[in-house]
């Protein structure tokens, strides 16, 4: 779910280099989940990278629908590859 949230030119152009994951209830199987993604950008005041794409950071969650309790939290780091500046 973490990958499948994450848009086709970021796992084009970056590898993900940092996973954390964030463990906090359980569900059952008949439990409707919801699957949420927000980005930011890590170091976005560098001015050395002017012309190049910056690191992401994405965290993720994955929540009960009905009473929106967490269910998982993760973070994952992603670097531009090295043919992709």
């Amino acid at each position: 779910w973490l990958v499948q949230s994450v848009p086709r030119e970021v796992l084009e152009d970056y590898k993900m280099t940092s996973m954390t994951l964030e463990f906090r209830c359980e569900c059952t199987q008949s439990d409707l989940l919801e699957s949420m993604s927000s980005p930011s950008v890590i170091g976005a005041s560098n001015n050395d990278s002017v012309n190049t794409k910056p690191d992401l950071q994405y965290i993720h969650l994955l929540r009960l629908q009905d009473t929106k309790a967490e269910l998982v939290r993760a973070r994952t780091e992603w670097h531009l590859k090295q043919n992709h500046k």
